[in-house]
């Protein structure tokens, strides 16, 4: 009885259509659609040929973007209320979004004959004849709807201000100008997109969010207003609320935008750490591409170069597959994103041989990367060898010590950027050219199409990619640079590019820095036994999958007193549910799985490799970094090698120092290696002793040599030079 009382004292009873429609149009405006809609149903309890009621639920329809069942709305409506002129003012214009602009036209002029005031129908009646081509038609429309509503013009004229400063880079200005169109008219969603993506662009998340959710709920099928949350949500590592978003775009926008919504639903999958799921829809778009990819439009084709072919690796270690579709991608990339935008060929003049090699390096990572952590001592090794050295920033770089260390090895250019933070292709090119450049060196491949579309041009006589990525599968005039055990014979029939091997591998470091620790004190402090056998996990969510957690814990489970630290960037839930999971399935307790946080710098990080007996590598895609790291620091490593390059790192790197033990070609022999390492003490002290060596400057490895790497890059560089 008391729940009743409070009910009736706390909501408001209204006995009538008019006013709950009114209420339902407050909750409308607010967002809350469920409500709007229970509240109109109770309308039409009411008072079931109430037509203004059909209208709103319309409009709900319409905001959560299902077009049919609010044109039925609008057409109930107008059956039960034929001189109802906004309900053929909205159905006219969900008529228009769907292209039927005759049907779209007939509806407007039949709402100004009902209501000659509607001032929105003149204007969108205006915007539907300009469609068709009826310019001189449309332009007594306009005239007409701003003679009844003067403001229409200012959001026009406030929209298009916007538009011209963002263009011009005052992206400041054009925020405010997109602001006061909002002003004005405060249902324009492309307004609040524009103002997001360029929040986005400036760091500014928190606020770009807001704004794009806006857009959205204005035009639940607002496809950029998607993509920049989406992207928001993902890269701010909001992982569970960036699944949201992405399932929210595929049901609002896959049948229309099938290529973008699947690019983007990978993409968030695997940096969760779901790449079973992301795999699955891989496996489908890959499918879709084989029928769809002729019609697919340049902005999708560019998506797919960069981000499709970016998440390949990470799903699939067969060389075959994926160098088919490299292919497939990237010539279609060449026909319809490059070749249109750049109809001459670059020329250059050869110098003579006997000068010293002028030679660039384009980057967006000249910074504290992976790219730039690898790259950084050999290109710093090369200044001695060669005082003409140039660095290309190719996007927006935040700059650190890193930042100013390659500007102290050669000259480093930041060109003109633009609201997007993308440099303009041309202008690298004219820069290089300038230069007269012998080699470029692009360290980041297909994962900057702006480097595809410099690499295509050949600004310099020699082009060379190496690094940061796979081939980029431009040119056949051009080059990758590798090793024998990244790459070993017969690889050659999978590139484009023409494959160059390095003698021993194919990076080289002179070491990493960290801050020093007490090795006891940290396991203390972590509640780590001193006796217990660490195993360490450094994959991110990109590199984290099913079989990997399901080996590492069988390792665990035969090799008592042991555990295992997961420590890397990806949804924490998702990483622990996993590990959870296999454990269930083995029998293994779930405490034996530690999992750390991430830490501000990489200083900081390298301090987890003092609490870990073996790193346990990744696969199909190794580590990197990662794994160059732990050896510097005396780590036995377990390593899974496969077909690919990206498979292959983590075998690489230990070939170059000499060490057998660690390498395996299958899950089963991860696990045995893994146990083995683990229960083995002496052979663990043999591996780091070994590690210890590697290192003395009488018998310096070829991976910590950067010198020796770079005396046999530059000889590589001018015997190219010479075949020019």
């Amino acid at each position: 009885m008391n729940s009743d009382f409070r009910n009736q004292s706390e909501t408001p009873q209204f006995e009538d259509a008019a006013s709950l429609t009114v209420v339902a149009e407050t909750y409308y405006s607010q967002g809350d659609l469920a409500a709007a809609i229970a509240a109109c149903r109770r309308a039409l309890e009411l008072q079931p040929d109430w037509a203004a009621a059909y209208v709103t639920m319309g409009n709900v329809q319409q905001a959560s973007g299902q077009i049919e069942e609010a044109m039925r709305f609008y057409s109930e409506a107008i059956a039960l209320n034929p001189d109802f002129a906004e309900a053929y003012a909205n159905l006219g214009s969900m008529l228009y979004k769907q292209g039927r602009l005759v049907e779209a036209i007939v509806n407007y002029q039949k709402a100004i004959e009902l209501k000659p005031t509607l001032a929105a129908a003149y204007w969108n009646l205006a915007s539907a004849l300009k469609q068709q081509g009826q310019s001189d038609a449309a332009v007594a429309y306009e005239q007409k709807a701003l003679e009844l509503n003067p403001n229409l013009a200012q959001v026009d004229f406030h929209i298009n201000l916007g538009d011209k400063l963002a263009r011009q880079g005052q992206l400041d200005e054009a925020v405010a100008a997109w602001q006061r169109a909002i002003a004005f008219k405060p249902d324009l969603p492309e307004a609040y997109c524009q103002i997001g993506i360029i929040l986005r662009h400036q760091g500014k998340f928190k606020d770009a969010i807001p704004n794009l959710q806006k857009a959205l709920e204005i035009k639940p099928d607002f496809i950029a207003a998607h993509q920049h949350l989406c992207g928001i949500l993902r890269d701010t590592s909001d992982l569970a609320a960036a699944r949201q978003a992405v399932h929210k775009y595929s049901q609002m926008c896959a049948e229309t935008d099938p290529i973008m919504t699947a690019i983007y639903y990978v993409s968030t999958y695997q940096v969760s750490g779901l790449n079973q799921i992301a795999g699955d829809r891989f496996l489908e778009l890959e499918s879709y591409l084989q029928n769809n990819l002729e019609t697919a439009s340049p902005v999708e084709i560019k998506s797919l170069y960069a981000n499709l072919l970016f998440s390949t690796p990470y799903l699939r270690d067969d060389l075959a597959a994926n160098s088919k579709l490299y292919r497939l991608i990237a010539q279609k990339y060449i026909e319809k994103c490059i070749k249109p935008n750049f109809s001459q060929p670059v020329s250059y003049s050869l110098k003579p041989t006997n000068s010293k090699l002028k030679i660039g390096f384009l980057s967006n990572h000249f910074s504290r990367h992976s790219v730039g952590w690898c790259s950084a001592d050999i290109i710093r090794e090369l200044s001695v060898i060669t005082p003409n050295l140039y660095l290309y920033a190719s996007e927006r770089i935040v700059p650190d010590d890193r930042t100013q260390q390659f500007d102290s090895f050669g000259k480093l250019t930041f060109p003109k950027t633009y609201p997007n933070g993308l440099a303009n292709s041309a202008e690298i090119i004219n820069q290089i050219q300038q230069d007269e450049l012998d080699i470029l060196v692009d360290l980041d491949s297909l994962s900057v199409p702006v480097h595809a579309d410099i690499l295509h041009q050949k600004p310099a006589p020699v082009c060379v990619s190496w690094l940061g990525f796979d081939a980029p599968y431009i040119s056949s005039k051009n080059y990758f640079l590798t090793d024998w055990y990244s790459h070993p014979a017969g690889r050659e029939k999978y590139y484009d590019e023409q494959l160059i091997r390095m003698p021993d591998s194919f990076v080289a470091v002179s070491g990493f820095q960290r801050y020093g620790v007490d090795p006891v004190a940290l396991r203390k402090s972590n509640r780590i036994g001193l006796d217990q056998i660490v195993y360490l996990c450094v994959a991110p969510g990109r590199k984290f999958n099913r079989d990997l957690v399901k080996a590492q814990v069988a390792i665990l489970k035969q090799v008592p007193n042991s555990i295992l630290i997961h420590k890397a960037l990806g949804d924490a839930a998702v990483f622990e549910g996993a590990y959870h999971q296999a454990c269930e399935a083995e029998g293994v307790s779930r405490h034996r799985i530690k999992f750390l946080p991430r830490f501000a710098t990489e200083e900081e990080h390298r301090i987890i490799y003092l609490l870990a007996d073996v790193l346990l590598d990744s696969y199909p895609y190794n580590g990197g970094t990662h794994t160059l790291e732990a050896l510097w620091f005396d780590l036995p490593v377990v390593t899974r090698t496969g077909e690919q390059f990206l498979s292959r790192m983590g075998y690489s790197f230990l070939q170059a120092l000499g060490i057998e033990t660690g390498v395996a070609w299958s899950w089963a022999e991860y696990v045995n290696l893994g146990v083995k390492l683990g229960k083995d003490g002496e052979l663990r002290k043999a591996i780091q002793a070994h590690l210890i060596k590697s290192k003395d400057s009488g018998s310096l490895s070829p991976l910590w040599n950067p010198k020796k790497f770079a005396g046999d890059m530059y000889g590589v560089f001018e015997k190219l030079c010479k075949m020019v």
